[in-house]
């Protein structure tokens, strides 16, 4: 079943480090056959008070991939430059 993963940013700490993050972002997601669905975007509040900076959209065949590119030693350093970047919370569903 495939797996959406949502990235929540809260907050922009560096756009230059996340520009440079999101140079190398997609080839790092299709290592475990994911894609970016819908790309850093400021999203509209349909209901509640707080938005966040901005939401990115994943998609990953199954769990199974999602967890393996979150945890990929390979990838450490991809994913430490996103944290350099935003402060971002990743969730997944449909798992």
């Amino acid at each position: 079943m495939a797996c959406i993963a949502v990235g929540i940013i809260r907050q922009m700490k560096d756009e230059a480090v996340f520009s440079e993050y999101r140079a190398v972002a997609a080839e790092a997601l299709a290592k475990h056959g994911g894609t970016i669905l819908i790309p850093p975007s400021p999203p509209t509040v349909l209901d509640g008070e707080d938005a966040p900076a901005a939401v990115v959209i994943l998609e990953f065949p199954d769990k199974e991939s999602a967890e393996a590119w979150r945890n990929d030693p390979e990838l450490a350093s991809v994913h430490d430059q996103r944290n350099a970047g935003v402060h971002m919370d990743i969730l997944a569903v449909g798992l």
